[in-house]
């Protein structure tokens, strides 16, 4: 083996009010270069700035297999889902889920189309282009959260993104148009379930997929009334109050039944969407704690302190074993290509 070649996106300027999030993407690198160090594989870590670079970058390095941990392009959210493509085409074997998976993951709406028309519960909604307004929908009276339609790490949200319709309407107007004008490109807006977040995490690894220990995102420091939702400033805002107050519980306060089918549902999900290596599903339980998928991440924060790792340690696999698995696929993937 000619050693590994890790891959991560750039990330901007501190002036750049999503740096926190962007810039997390070093912790998952130092992660993973620590892993490959303690397995005794060479690995070479590599910042892309767009997919010329990464292009020019696949024409001379020597490297078969590549840890792709590129999360988005600055000015481009979706070019990045062509990196397990591009990698393919240069004779290259990506880790995580490929472009396909990627590229349907990040668009919310299509996603959601999807994952409804195999039968699996996701709260009602609409998808609103820029230009038009929440009059073009016709939505039932209730509870909503506004969030753009391509975006992770709860990029866009914060407590003011739920609102009551109709009663807020202008409200949430405004916060339409603004969401339109700072990310130029459709808002997801979906009915908010109330209660309680779950995050499933999945692996494919020696014993094909294995849905790991659920976690159960806390929200019992909440006072009565506060709105229970993970928004930016909860995970990336470190002086906040809900990053201090929204810990993780491992595993899941949940009884047989619910959780056989929760795991049923987020192995589902996965299928439906053609995941592979790795895979994260969120979920939210209403007051009867009937479940509904908020999204599936593909290629989730696989960062030491992220959901994703967690589950590992709760599953009691180790971050290297998680690390080997994942190229162990790639190479697999590879040699059926050279076949």
């Amino acid at each position: 083996m000619d050693g590994i070649l890790i891959l991560h996106n750039s990330f901007g300027s501190p002036d750049d009010p999503l740096y926190a999030s962007r810039i997390g993407v070093m912790d998952q690198v130092g992660a993973v270069k620590r892993a490959l160090d303690s397995l005794g594989m060479e690995a070479e870590v590599a910042a892309i700035e767009d997919l010329n670079h990464l292009i020019q970058l696949l024409k001379i390095c020597r490297q078969s297999l590549v840890f792709n941990l590129i999360e988005e392009f600055i000015g481009s959210i979706e070019q990045a889902n062509y990196v397990p493509a591009i990698c393919r085409a240069f004779g290259k074997s990506a880790t995580g889920c490929d472009t396909p998976t990627l590229l349907i993951a990040q668009k919310k709406g299509q996603a959601k189309a999807l994952l409804q028309g195999a039968g699996l519960p996701c709260p009602d909604g609409a998808e609103i282009r820029p230009g038009r307004t929440l009059d073009a929908v016709h939505l039932p009276a209730g509870c909503y959260v506004l969030k753009p339609a391509w975006n992770d790490a709860s990029e866009g949200i914060s407590s003011d993104s739920v609102v009551s319709l109709p009663s807020e309407k202008d409200r949430a107007q405004d916060l339409l148009s603004e969401l339109h004008r700072r990310f130029q490109q459709p808002v997801i807006v979906e009915r908010f379930i109330a209660s309680r977040e779950l995050n499933v995490s999945l692996m494919d690894g020696k014993n094909g997929v294995e849905v790991l220990t659920i976690a159960e995102i806390s929200f019992s420091a909440f006072e009565e009334g506060r709105l229970r939702i993970v928004d930016y400033s909860a995970k990336w805002d470190e002086n906040s109050f809900l990053f201090k107050n929204t810990p993780r519980k491992i595993p899941a306060d949940l009884d047989r039944r619910d959780w056989k089918r929760i795991e049923e549902l987020a192995l589902s999900a996965w299928n439906t969407l053609g995941c592979r290596d790795y895979a994260r599903v969120d979920f939210r339980l209403d007051e009867q704690d009937r479940p509904y998928i908020l999204e599936v991440n593909p290629n989730p924060d696989i960062s030491p302190d992220a959901g994703f790792a967690a589950a590992l340690r709760a599953a009691e696999i180790s971050y290297g074993d998680f690390v080997r698995d994942m190229l162990s696929n790639a190479g697999r993937r590879l040699e059926k290509a050279v076949a």
